[in-house]
């Protein structure tokens, strides 16, 4: 509940409630998960509307709230707003349609519904920094992906397509978590110079790079790590661009801690990079903060001005893409602490060559 009255004492002092309508963050601020359903939020009360479905697992889950039970969402809104005296109201702009804002200024015209975003920004701030509780599921999530790169080693052979390799690790965590955490990437060869490719039916062949990145879900929460490896011997060339790839990650990993800019962060590994002529070829964030989402505020990014504090989880993925060729990216999630950060990727980075 501290939560809920940090959101109403960050909003402007005329706003009478807030009004939650997104899964990821209704989850967060109640504990409780639902494909539907509204969260309302006043200075001294918390309502959650849901539901049939939903109704009875909410009584007994979301501990603190008042739990109405709606056959017809607008109608309960509309008694709720009534009973509240409320007239100004912050939503989530980031999260209703055209459709449905269309729909609540056509039923509640007394209602001045305020989208400025405020209200996400309240609470993309509050989901930056994870509770003891939150970190523990993050961990768990990781250690099911560290164990799915070590399984997945003595799979791996020429001749394996991608697509196979991204089914046997999809099994592994599968049976061992919630879920994935996201679409795995597996590419190799000149797919691997592909930040985003997908899984296809090319065969694994000597000479080749192999990308993987993929995670797990533990009771809602994300784990997100990559690990690049090499089917027989690299050149001389391959070997280089993987050492370059990982020592600008250790640049990154020695530069996080609480205080630090994001932003510089993230100039810190393209400046590295640019020194070796590399100057197109790193194209996205050197990172992002991983939670209820695999993609959560803060950013590493050169447009984030936020600075980083202690109870913040992020991942640290700088990779280089030679089009046409190969390329490597190396993936870390950490957590940062009072004197640094807390690597929870455990797998080896060391260039392993099957």
């Amino acid at each position: 509940m501290d939560q809920l009255l940090k959101i109403m004492q960050e909003l402007p002092d005329d706003v009478d409630c807030a009004m939650v309508g997104s899964d990821v963050n209704r989850r967060y601020l109640t504990g409780f998960s639902s494909s539907a359903g509204v969260l309302v939020i006043t200075h001294n009360a918390a309502y959650l509307l849901v539901d049939f479905r939903y109704y009875e697992m909410a009584v007994s889950r979301a501990k603190g709230f008042e739990v109405i039970l709606f056959k017809n969402l607008y109608d309960e809104l509309e008694k709720l707003f009534f009973k509240l005296n409320c007239r100004d109201v912050a939503i989530e702009a980031g999260d209703i349609t055209v459709e449905t804002f269309d729909k609540y200024q056509k039923r509640f015209k007394s209602i001045n519904f305020i989208t400025d975003g405020g209200l996400d920004a309240i609470i993309s701030r509050l989901r930056m920094t994870k509770s003891a509780g939150e970190v523990e599921k993050i961990k768990s999530a990781q250690e099911v992906a560290d164990a799915a790169f070590s399984h997945i080693l003595s799979f791996i052979s020429p001749g394996k397509t991608e697509l196979e390799i991204a089914r046997r690790l999809n099994g592994f965590i599968m049976e061992r978590s919630d879920g994935l955490s996201f679409e795995t990437i597996v590419v190799s060869g000149k797919n691997s110079s592909l930040p985003h490719g997908t899984p296809s039916s090319k065969q694994i062949q000597k000479g080749d790079f192999i990308t993987m990145d993929f995670g797990a879900l533990i009771d809602g929460y994300h784990s997100d790590m990559t690990r690049t490896i090499f089917c027989g011997k690299p050149s001389d060339d391959q070997k280089k661009l993987y050492d370059l790839v990982l020592s600008g990650q250790k640049l990154a990993l020695e530069a996080l801690r609480p205080g630090a800019m994001c932003c510089d962060i993230d100039d810190l590994v393209r400046k590295y990079f640019n020194g070796f002529g590399f100057n197109e070829e790193f194209g996205h964030s050197l990172g992002h903060g991983v939670g209820l989402s695999i993609h959560e505020k803060p950013s590493l990014s050169p447009k984030e001005s936020c600075k980083l504090s202690c109870g913040m989880v992020i991942t640290v993925e700088p990779g280089l893409y030679l089009s046409g060729k190969y390329g490597v990216r190396i993936e870390d999630m950490v957590l940062v602490c009072e004197k640094g950060c807390e690597n929870l990727t455990k797998s080896p980075k060391e260039l392993i060559c099957i």
